[in-house]
């Protein structure tokens, strides 16, 4: 690992040169975000062409902005799914000209999973946001060694749609510009095949061997900031293991068998000894000692995620910043953050974003933005999303040059997004009735946990622990839930039973003042008080 310090300096500089064209691209379009939000709707319409989409909407004759507000609603994605359920059997220019490279799988609101159509056009896009971000980073010297991403599991690879085409990107530098990608593979500690491995532990115990061996990591991203802080922990609980399988220089499952085909993970007596020291007292102090270089973390850090950034913190080096993630959706990329700079800029040069106010108002485009205004974005993109409504609330907080800055307040329709699972109050409602048919309870409510670790369902009328089960297993269904209870970053499912819970829970939100006439039946209320309501005599 000793001689790959001066080859990974190289490496970075020539990223760096290679990323630069992006940089001063995005430069130009942040000073003047009229003009390239008039570039991104001509790109969505050169996408368009030709399209059933196209002829409905009747695109061929729009020229301006007007135009397409006028000829194209505001939708969701169960609005497009009658669409993309076309495009999943085969059929061609549906949504899009351009053959999809692949779906990418997502949570739905109300079904288990939604389905996006990946086309070179959308990858291009996501590349104008992602080569300007990481340029600034390296012009800022954030990145000076290897890196560590965990964007994705690519557990699904083998999956395609009935139309034949592969459900899931191959592996996560495909979000990256083509030449950046040869680049990328070789900054990476932790090779591709690891997140193909089938088993979440031998996934995450292959992880940890890569970077423990590996003196030269300087930056690491993650969504959930808990991801960090849960392979900190394992990394303490499996130390013999890791040590094990670094001196043999063969990853072996954590409970031993047969070696995993991955590569080799050979590494110096020196290291070992230092791996050793640091596993078995662990600190922020010994991460630092093992990762001199380490920099800085990208990870969430608004709504919900705030609430897990102490924890991460208390694990983090001297000198090792926090820099929030932005908004990339599966469907877009919306955000991204600029060093110094508080919030995170408007992707202007990736998609035609719409600013939609909550307060009701007409949508408008970035560049009428007002600071301390709360907006939803609408995405129209070369993917065949068209006035998409994400489900994001988003506040502008500054401008950087003319393009808004904006923090994530959360998301919308009472979406509970505790770690990355993206639970729609739908969903809930459709999982309660598939394991509730036969012998409805008097009363279910789902809700998170005081401690944000995982939710909690509050039952009468039913066994709560049997039901909750019988939930769990429902909601895992659906990707991004089952993603996070993998990686650990949400805790199952637990029950407690109550007594008059309609009541009580009426009474709760009347006292919190709710107006008792319009008070919903509950599904999914992302308050994290209820343990006291119904604890309460």
């Amino acid at each position: 690992m000793v001689t790959r310090a001066p080859t990974l300096r190289v490496l970075n500089r020539a990223y760096r040169a290679s990323l630069r064209p992006a940089w001063e691209r995005f430069r130009r379009a942040a000073d003047d975000p009229f003009g390239a939000q008039l570039r991104a709707l001509q790109r969505v319409l050169k996408s368009a062409a030709g399209t059933a989409f196209a002829r409905e909407h009747q695109l061929e004759g729009v020229a301006t902005l007007r135009d397409y507000q006028r000829a194209v609603p505001v939708r969701d994605y169960d609005e497009h799914a009658p669409w993309i359920a076309r495009m999943l059997q085969g059929e061609e220019r549906v949504l899009v000209a351009e053959a999809p490279r692949a779906f990418e799988r997502s949570s739905g609101s109300t079904s288990a999973s939604k389905y996006l159509p990946y086309t070179r056009g959308l990858m291009a896009e996501f590349g104008a946001a992602t080569s300007p971000w990481l340029y600034d980073l390296l012009r800022h010297q954030q990145l000076r060694g290897s890196s560590y991403w965990s964007l994705s599991t690519s557990a699904s690879l083998h999956e395609t749609t009935p139309g034949g085409t592969r459900i899931g990107l191959a592996d996560d530098t495909e979000y990256f510009p083509r030449p950046i990608r040869r680049l990328l593979q070789y900054m990476l500690p932790v090779p591709s095949a690891v997140s193909r491995l089938p088993d979440m532990d031998h996934c995450r115990h292959a992880t940890l061997c890569y970077l423990l061996r590996d003196p030269t990591l300087s930056f690491v991203s993650v969504w959930a900031p808990s991801f960090w802080t849960l392979l900190l922990e394992r990394a303490t609980h499996e130390g013999e293991a890791l040590v094990r399988d670094l001196a043999a220089g063969a990853i072996r499952p954590p409970g031993g068998g047969a070696p995993l085909e991955l590569p080799p993970v050979k590494t110096s007596r020196a290291r070992l000894r230092q791996i050793e020291r640091a596993l078995a007292d662990p600190s922020p102090a010994a991460w630092g000692e093992l990762w001199p270089r380490w920099k800085l973390i990208s990870c969430w850090t608004d709504a919900n995620a705030a609430f897990q950034l102490p924890e991460l913190q208390a694990t983090l080096p001297p000198g090792v910043e926090v820099q929030g993630k932005g908004v990339f959706a599966t469907e877009g990329a919306v955000s991204f953050p600029v060093v110094g700079f508080s919030g995170a800029v408007l992707a202007i040069d990736s998609h035609l974003i719409e600013l939609d106010p909550l307060d009701g108002t007409p949508p408008v485009l970035p560049a009428h933005a007002e600071v301390g205004r709360r907006y939803a974005p609408l995405l129209s993109t070369s993917g065949g999303l068209y006035r998409y409504r994400l489900g994001d609330a988003l506040e502008v907080v500054g401008f950087y040059r003319r393009t808004p800055r904006v923090r994530f307040v959360g998301r919308l329709d009472g979406v509970s997004d505790l770690a990355g699972e993206k639970l729609a109050p739908g969903r809930v409602s459709e999982a309660l009735a598939a394991v509730t048919r036969e012998a409805p309870p008097r009363f279910t409510l789902l809700a998170p946990r005081a401690d944000r670790r995982g939710y909690r369902l509050y039952v009468e009328g039913a066994p709560a622990a049997e039901l909750a089960a019988a939930l769990e297993r429902e909601l895992r269904q659906g990707h991004h839930y089952d993603l996070c209870r993998k990686l650990e970053q949400l805790e199952p499912l637990d029950g407690v039973a109550v007594s008059e819970g309609t009541r009580r829970y009426e009474a709760a939100l009347v006292e919190r003042g709710a107006r008792a006439g319009e008070i919903k039946p509950p599904a999914l209320h992302l308050g994290d008080f209820w343990d006291e309501v119904f604890a309460a005599r």
